[in-house]
């Protein structure tokens, strides 16, 4: 069985396997959303009407068989509160959530490369005391306690930035760097080592003493460096997704992050299921294509 069928069944498998997680934990979790819709006051007869219309008064596993028959045919379902149609829902609120993660994502990668590679390039210099120092101070806050804090000093404290809404670049920043702040800080710890370990090994020296400008050979190993830190990336984009959505929640962004928080919140499913499908597919679908990435830039793959 070739590499390429092996991967694509192990992301079916993910994919399933966190489509049926969710269907479950959601169901089994405290809370009725046809109590939600109706009210405390409604009486027997409206919640067994409701729960029928949804589908709620069949047996779990009739729900589940109806669940993947309509995953399968990519239908979604409709929202509870509204009876939108998910699929519309999650095409609206897409966007803010993409733009936020591919610009967190490539700025701290950057950031966090530049950073690396000067501190390897200073060893136990001021630089790289400082840059690491930092950087063990950025790891130590999660994204969950770093927003309010960001709020509390950039927006309370200074009143420079506002704290909600998506209209502007001025907008964006405070949520970008939020999650900037701690990618960028594991980056460019891996960056550094991996840097360290490759500057001073037989093939460096072998360049070196054939006279190629330092600048060359810093070009050199960082492309030796990058499938470690295209590694690093993908290991991180399940922790980027859910920070973006956290990311969203306390600024307010129209994005995937704040539909799934109300989801939660009104025992919404069709809202909960469908963020998490979205999620769970975006992740494999870049995870695939970093690892191709990687097949190509590793010397040893290629003939």
């Amino acid at each position: 069985m070739s590499r390429f069928i092996q991967k694509t069944l192990y992301a079916l498998l993910t994919i399933f396997v966190a489509l049926t997680a969710i269907f479950f934990v959601i169901r089994l979790s405290p809370g009725d959303p046809v109590e939600t819709v109706l009210g405390q006051k409604a009486t027997q007869e409206e919640i067994l009407k409701l729960q029928t219309q949804l589908g709620l008064d069949l047996p779990i596993s009739k729900q589940y068989k109806n669940y993947l028959k309509a995953l399968s045919k990519g239908d979604l379902g409709k929202t509870i509160f509204g009876n939108k149609d998910v699929k519309e829902l999650l095409k609206e609120r897409m966007y803010p959530s993409i733009i936020l993660a591919s610009i967190s994502v490539t700025l701290a990668a950057i950031t966090g490369i530049f950073l690396g590679i000067m501190a390897g390039y200073k060893k136990n210099q001021s630089f790289d005391k400082f840059s690491r120092l930092i950087s063990l101070f950025a790891l130590s806050f999660p994204i969950f306690s770093l927003a309010p804090l960001m709020v509390l000093f950039f927006s309370i404290k200074l009143n420079l930035l506002p704290v909600s809404e998506w209209i502007s670049i001025k907008h964006m920043l405070l949520p970008i760097v939020t999650l900037v702040i701690p990618l960028s800080a594991v980056v460019m710890r891996v960056t550094r080592n991996k840097y360290l370990e490759e500057v001073h090994s037989q093939w460096v020296m072998v360049t070196r003493s054939k006279g190629l400008g330092e600048v060359s050979i810093l070009l050199r190993i960082l492309k030796v460096c990058l499938p470690t830190i295209l590694n690093v990336v993908s290991i991180q984009l399940s922790v980027v997704i859910a920070g973006t959505m956290i990311t969203e929640t306390i600024f307010d962004i129209p994005g995937m992050g704040s539909l799934l928080f109300d989801g939660i919140q009104n025992r919404d499913y069709p809202i909960v299921q469908g963020v998490i499908v979205y999620s769970t597919i975006t992740y494999m679908i870049i995870y695939f294509l970093i690892d191709f990435i990687n097949e190509k830039l590793d010397p040893r793959t290629q003939s």
